[in-house]
């Protein structure tokens, strides 16, 4: 069975930001990194609970090609993925569970 995947509020402007900073360096990167990141969404909708907890109940996935990672909680009852962060990891990394 699937979870629905949810975004907090701030995940939509920060991939928004960074789908814009991606198009100015080259078109159709933008589009690329967003294909990049829905693609894990979808594979964290279908099976959530194949990556490690990292830190509490968060964990963390990596997108390929593009340095991010995506961390999530899972909410067992609710059936949902709960992405707190899509998260660039030049950034200080203690930062991606401060949500």
């Amino acid at each position: 069975m699937s979870f629905q995947v949810e975004l907090h509020p701030e995940v939509i402007n920060e991939l928004q930001e960074s789908f814009e900073w991606y198009e100015m360096r080259s078109e159709g990167l933008g589009k690329r990194f967003l294909s990049a990141v829905n693609k894990r969404m979808n594979e964290l909708a279908l099976n959530p609970e194949q990556y490690a907890k990292k830190k509490k109940n968060y964990r963390a996935v990596a997108v390929d090609t593009f340095p991010y990672v995506i961390v999530f909680e899972i909410l067992q009852k609710e059936k949902i993925v709960f992405v707190s962060f899509v998260f660039h990891t030049k950034r200080n990394p203690h930062l991606k569970y401060k949500r």
